[in-house]
């Protein structure tokens, strides 16, 4: 209820100290409400939002559970919040063990934890007794108690237990930070409180908090972390590895978060670079939010275009320079990991292995959209539509985020690949009881069909490609081939490498049919960004690997298995993507063109390669075009330079550059210069509209052989070649 007349007291006060209340004016359900949102602060505005709450609060819950509420939140003094936690510091007993004369002693100090204090000079213990008094009184004329027992009560000696200094023993663990993050989250969630309120609640209400934690993993991850060979600032010969880092005075960092993909449930994590020196501190693991980079790519953009049957394993995207920032669109963007390297004709599996940036873009632009991707990455856990926007998207595709993602975050949502497609939301906590062992929460499976059982199978597939050798004439291994391997491939491990700009950031996102990992390596950029060096390129990988290897030591070996049903397969030409013809085997690369390749059934390809061709070409010495392509044979051309081979015929034409020369673009004020750089292709193709210069005759000319003028200086016919492929 309300109390009218001390509430009028206090407005009258209110006014007269010109919008400061200087006395109270609240009731029990008030306190309540006070206690729950935390908000103390004397105004007027405050005392009204108090009164109209605890209407609230009175129509929602009676009387009895509006006690219980006060009882478990009120301040007792010393640290300690509701009765519970005051009777186990005052008396070292439990609710259940106090006497009646004790349990007197802590209604007294309700009223003024300050003034009644236990553990206060000699004159608070005289007041405090008087004040137990007082509430032995009002029992025993409220008939409570009888007289008996309020002579027992008011007979009894009260010893107060020895004050003790509640200073942790040990510092909390990475985990257990996040353990108590996520509690906090629950509590004030599910009871409407504060986030204060339900820290107090966890520290000082004797919650049984039961988590996800696998001894054995956590281990793993804390034998790794605490290793400083993993986090080396100077070299074996004392030379130091990052000038940068020392000048700034940074260490090398690293977090790591595991999942078991089937549940959700966070196995283990760790949030720093070595022993923990304190707890609640900074944890990268879960709190950090750093650029992506490429493992980005599988979720916004692979995923979703595959998932949604836009693209297939074998689609054909042209790894070529291309001008896709809609800001600055005469700006070659992106580049790949190195800006002079196009292989040109790449399938969506090759992309993903060699982490091709211009595909992801591509994909992203041409087929898949901004809205399709946030729709995805929404259904995997990481919500930042907000931050998304149409003019960003390409770098989005690429990893380049307005507001960066967490090793937990990036875990949770490669952990859909792992699990058939559906995403299990991450939690740490299973169940928390009170102190009466009775469950307040129980974690209640959340997950979200995010793909098809097929689309996320294909996927993994794919990224299995990221730790293995080339095996193709696409001659780009892997880019974590040689670095991550668990149990000498015994177990299959899915993944994707991430690098930032100006490697700020490393990153490997991975999971076995086990479990799910995301580690994160870098610096915390205090006062300047560091760059990493090249010692350092390797060293996400290397945490990744050595974690996992422990974490899986004595487990049965696993590969990745395919769905039964909706997936078929067939041979394709990896330059055409199509099924694979007798021509593809004679491409001039070599004859590793064709594989047999997964596709979700009505999907697969139904044409035959026709990027291999068999051309007729003048290989006259010196006649190729600017690109070092051979021209298409004339009639006129002679006959022992008029070769058949096999030359591949892009689909869209042939390649010609936007830019020929050098040319500069302003960006945000700056002059960038840049050049165009052809696709090692293109000198393996052919432009199926250019006829030989050098020989072809125009039907109106007529002219004899010596009246010929070359395009490329000749000197003299060149004696025919034994070979019949000429080399390039």
């Amino acid at each position: 209820g309300f109390d009218f007349i001390r509430i009028g007291g206090s407005i009258v006060k209110l006014i007269q100290n010109r919008g400061d209340i200087a006395q109270g004016g609240s009731t029990i359900t008030q306190q309540v409400y006070k206690n729950i949102t935390g908000r103390f602060e004397q105004t007027f505005e405050r005392k009204i939002q108090e009164v109209y709450n605890a209407v609230l609060l009175e129509m929602k819950y009676d009387k009895k559970q509006i006690i219980t509420m006060y009882a478990n939140l009120v301040n007792m003094g010393n640290g300690c919040y509701g009765y519970q936690s005051a009777s186990k510091m005052y008396f070292g007993k439990t609710l259940d063990e106090i006497n009646l004369s004790e349990a007197a002693i802590l209604a007294a100090i309700t009223n003024s934890p300050g003034t009644y204090d236990p553990y206060g000079n000699e004159e608070k213990i005289r007041k405090l007794m008087f004040r137990r008094e007082d509430v032995l009184d009002k029992m025993l004329e409220l008939g409570y108690i009888d007289q008996r027992e309020y002579d027992e009560a008011l007979a009894y000696e009260i010893v107060f237990a020895e004050k003790v200094e509640y200073v942790s023993s040990s510092i909390t663990s990475y985990f257990l930070d996040y353990v108590i993050t996520e509690a906090i989250d629950i509590l004030s969630t599910q009871n409407s409180i504060s986030e204060l309120q339900a820290e107090r609640i966890i520290y000082n209400n004797g919650l049984h908090i039961y988590t996800t934690l696998v001894p054995h993993v956590q281990d793993s991850l804390d034998t790794i972390f605490t290793d400083d060979s993993y986090f080396a600032q100077y070299r074996e010969d004392g030379s130091i590895i990052n000038i940068d880092a020392i000048r700034y005075g940074e260490k090398p960092q690293g977090a790591m978060v595991i999942i078991d993909q089937y549940t959700g449930g966070i196995a283990g994590l760790y949030g720093g670079n070595g022993e923990k020196t304190g707890s609640r501190t900074y944890n990268r693991a879960t709190g950090m939010q750093r650029q992506p980079g490429s493992t980005f790519k599988p979720l916004a953009v692979y995923g979703p275009a595959l998932d949604l049957k836009l693209i297939t394993a074998s689609t054909i995207i042209d790894d070529a320079p291309a001008y896709l920032d809609p800001k600055n669109p005469d700006l070659i963007y992106p580049t790949n990991y190195d800006s002079t390297d196009y292989q040109g004709l790449t399938t969506i599996r090759n992309a993903i292995k060699a982490s091709v940036n211009v595909v992801a873009a591509k994909v992203w632009s041409y087929y898949l959209g901004r809205d399709n991707s946030v729709e995805y990455l929404e259904a995997v856990g990481i919500h930042r539509s907000e931050f998304i926007y149409d003019d960003s998207t390409v770098s989005t595709a690429i990893g380049g985020l307005a507001v960066g993602v967490s090793p937990l975050e990036m875990a949770s949502a490669f952990s859909t690949f792992a699990n058939k497609g559906i995403h299990m939301d991450s939690h740490s906590i299973t169940k928390i009881t009170n102190n009466s062992k009775e469950t307040i929460f129980r974690w209640q499976n959340t997950y979200t069909v995010a793909y098809s059982e097929q689309s996320a199978a294909i996927l993994t597939n794919m990224l299995e490609e990221v730790v293995k050798p080339t095996t193709t004439t696409y001659w780009i291994n892997g880019t974590a081939y040689g670095a991550v391997n668990i149990q000498n491939g015994q177990i299959a491990v899915a993944g994707k490498t991430g690098t930032t700009s100006d490697y700020l950031d490393k990153w490997f996102c991975g999971y076995t049919p086990y479990y799910t990992a995301s580690v994160w390596y870098g610096y915390d950029n205090k006062s300047a960004p560091v760059s990493l060096v090249s010692d350092e390129y390797g060293r996400a990988l290397k945490l990744w690997n050595s974690v996992m290897n422990l974490v899986h030591e004595n487990l049965e070996p696993k590969q990745f298995i395919m769905p039964s049903a909706g997936i078929v397969t067939r041979e394709v030409c990896i330059y055409s993507g199509k099924l694979a013809s007798e021509l593809c085997t004679k491409d001039p690369r070599g004859t590793k063109t064709v594989i047999t390749e997964y596709f979700i059934e009505g999907t697969e390809p139904t044409e035959e390669c026709d990027t291999h061709q068999e051309v007729v070409v003048c290989a006259y010495p010196n006649n190729k075009d600017e690109y070092g392509r051979f021209y298409l044979a004339s009639d006129d051309c002679p006959s022992s330079y008029v070769w058949a081979m096999v030359r591949l015929v892009r689909p869209d034409g042939a390649f010609y550059k936007v830019n020929e020369e050098t040319f500069s673009v302003e960006v945000d004020g700056k002059t960038i210069w840049q050049f165009e750089r052809v696709p090692y292709d293109v000198v393996h193709e052919v432009d199926m509209d250019m006829v030989c210069p050098l020989h072809y005759k125009e039907e109106e000319e007529e002219l004899d052989d010596t009246e010929v003028t070359p395009v490329a200086e000749v000197t003299a016919d060149p004696e025919p070649s034994e070979s019949n492929e000429p080399a390039n």
